[in-house]
């Protein structure tokens, strides 16, 4: 009677450790990639933020440009926009009054989601966005700045800062 030997499926050691050095490479790989996903995606936030302002801004100049009441020469030039008084200054709206309430605000206009403004950190021609949830959020942000004076020629300035988003 003739013995067949039969040979064990399975792997040898040298294949198991090729394996895991293949897998642990690509996992290393993978992590830094995921890693940054988090800041990107608070970074296109702000970035996305920042043009909703801006075309917010532009369309209310438009309402406040046909709109008697929104002359540069009153005294607090206005218009009702869906139910709310905005304020203007320069044909833009303006960043913040200062009122408990928030009335008359550029806030009224846009939906600012993760976005929380500081009133004591703002005034009528000034508002700074912060980006909730950001690594640092004192350097995650948005300001729209409204320049006056007969030298201003871009009244309307909207900066961000993405460093510690």
């Amino acid at each position: 009677m003739e013995i067949k030997h039969r040979l064990q499926p399975g792997f040898t050691l040298v294949e198991m450790i090729v394996v895991m050095l293949i897998l642990s490479a690509l996992a290393v790989t993978a992590y830094a990639r995921i890693s940054q996903v988090d800041s990107q995606a608070r970074q296109a936030s702000l970035s996305a933020f920042k043009a909703n302002v801006q075309a917010t801004a532009i369309m209310a100049k438009g309402v406040c440009m046909s709109d008697p009441q929104c002359d540069s020469q009153q005294v607090a030039p206005s218009t009702t926009i869906e139910g709310n008084v905005i304020y203007f200054s320069q044909s833009y709206p303006v960043g913040w009054l200062g009122n408990s309430d928030g009335a008359g605000t550029l806030n009224q206009l846009l939906d600012t989601g993760k976005f929380s403004i500081q009133p004591s950190l703002s005034d009528r021609e000034h508002a700074t966005y912060y980006l909730q949830g950001a690594r640092n959020s004192a350097h995650c942000k948005l300001e729209y700045i409204l320049t006056s004076g007969a030298n201003s020629t871009q009244p309307l300035t909207i900066q961000t800062d993405s460093s510690g988003c």
